[in-house]
């Protein structure tokens, strides 16, 4: 009497598998087309002579041309580069003993500060790019180079503090233990065994916040002054309608150089699992 009613269920059950999976793998490939067609737009773009895909104009390299010719948005594109070398890596030189610190040792106001270490990911970029402009102006900081370092410096502390907390978290300290029985001492046992287990994290860290000092825009407006950063020159270039044909070849280099990096990164290691 009852095998009716169960093959029914699992008749239901197995059509709502099906529906729930191909709605799964129709959801991912909305997904992905939504955020790649306008990449893939910028791209088709960059090899056409007119701004605009229909009607399609000629194919042609001179967009290119006009890029590497545009000395200026060259030198601004270093100087983004360099910021945010800079930058990542004093975020991660103070980032690395900052996780340790809030991951290992118990101290009076420690949850205190695992919330301070939150709030530049969450403030709004506009808050806080005004808020370190009154700052820099209270102490006497002339707007430029060094402003914009120390900024996204803080901004991107949170990127680098998070994995190395959450990577600790899970970390088998019999592994130091183990190394400190075999006779080696703490800055051994820091070199040898902790730092090589966590680098993942670590480098997962310094590529987010590498990424967005490169694109950050808000932040670099109020208090990097006259210095050139790529984002305000492609700001400008729409603003004032000048060069813009050297844009989406620049965009092309940008998606194509961060696509490599990220391929790179997840082939030796895949730290993607700590972002």
């Amino acid at each position: 009497m009852g095998r009716p009613a169960l093959s029914e269920t699992l008749s239901v059950d197995r059509v709502i598998s099906t529906f729930v999976s191909y709605g799964m793998w129709a959801l991912t490939i909305g997904i992905v087309v939504f955020l790649w067609l306008p990449l893939s737009q910028i791209i088709a773009l960059s090899f056409t002579e007119n701004s605009v895909l229909f009607p399609l104009g000629g194919v042609t390299l001179q967009n290119y041309v006009s890029l590497f010719t545009n000395e200026s948005l060259l030198a601004a594109a270093r100087q983004s580069a360099l910021v945010a070398t800079v930058s990542a890596a004093v975020a991660t030189l103070i980032g690395v003993p900052l996780g340790f610190a809030l991951a290992r040792h118990s101290f009076r106001g420690r949850s205190a500060l695992r919330g301070l270490v939150i709030v530049p990911l969450l403030m709004p970029g506009i808050i806080m790019g005004i808020s370190l402009l009154v700052l820099f102006r209270v102490v006497g900081l002339s707007s430029g180079f060094f402003t914009t370092v120390l900024a996204h410096s803080v901004y991107g502390l949170p990127f680098i503090v998070l994995p190395v907390v959450a990577r600790l978290a899970v970390f088998d300290r019999k592994l130091e233990e183990g190394a400190r029985d075999l006779g080696a001492d703490g800055r051994s046992v820091l070199q040898d065994v902790t730092l090589p287990i966590i680098s993942p994290a670590i480098a997962a860290g310094f590529v987010f916040a590498w990424l967005r000092s490169f694109e950050d825009f808000i932040r670099v407006f109020f208090v990097g002054g006259t210095m050139d950063a790529l984002t305000k020159e492609m700001y400008g270039m729409v603003v004032y309608s000048q060069g813009t044909e050297a844009m989406d070849p620049m965009a092309t280099i940008i998606v194509l150089i961060v696509s490599i990096a990220l391929a790179i990164a997840i082939n030796l290691r895949d730290i993607l699992e700590y972002v």
